[in-house]
């Protein structure tokens, strides 16, 4: 049985994240479109959803960071998915006056694959607001960049992310 709502649903098409990535040695954010794109899910318990697979992946933790907290400059230890469920983290690059603002929940996926492979500073991350701030941190699998086309330098705007969801309007 398919629910109905008052909101018409829009399926998305595309997951546009932000990701750290490594340019000639440098830490940089990017807005990227992952490939291929939303499929429509047959998978028992999803059928008929909107489906993305994030690649092969190598395992998961969940970690809870305290308030205030200042985890200094670093790279990514693999690349991965980082999932944050709640609170706030600010990204920040050696250099550069680029940085982001990763809100817990809906918008707060991004990739980490500034690996000191490609990047020998890392980024700086601090957690500012006065709550914990839980993250789903999941590797890929041999550090396989998932396929993307980068959309534009810098993070995702908000409203690139919702779009990517359908909602162009908000409650």
């Amino acid at each position: 049985m398919t629910q109905v709502s008052s909101h018409s649903f829009v399926p998305p098409t595309a997951l546009n994240v932000t990701a750290l990535t490594g340019h000639n040695g440098v830490s940089v954010l990017e807005c990227w479109e992952l490939v291929p794109g939303f499929a429509t899910s047959s998978q028992s318990g999803t059928a008929g959803a909107s489906i993305l697979q994030l690649g092969n992946l190598a395992n998961a933790s969940y970690s809870v960071i305290p308030p205030n907290f200042n985890a200094g400059f670093h790279n990514a230890p693999n690349v991965q998915w980082v999932v944050f469920i709640s609170g706030l983290a600010h990204i920040t690059l050696a250099n550069s006056s680029v940085d982001a603002f990763v809100v817990g929940g809906e918008n707060g996926v991004l990739i980490a694959a500034d690996t000191p492979d490609v990047s020998a500073q890392g980024h700086s991350t601090v957690y500012p607001s006065g709550v914990a701030t839980h993250a789903i941190q999941i590797p890929t699998e041999g550090g396989v960049v998932p396929p993307h086309n980068v959309l534009y330098e810098g993070p995702c705007r908000t409203q690139q992310q919702q779009s990517r969801r359908g909602l162009n309007e908000l409650d």
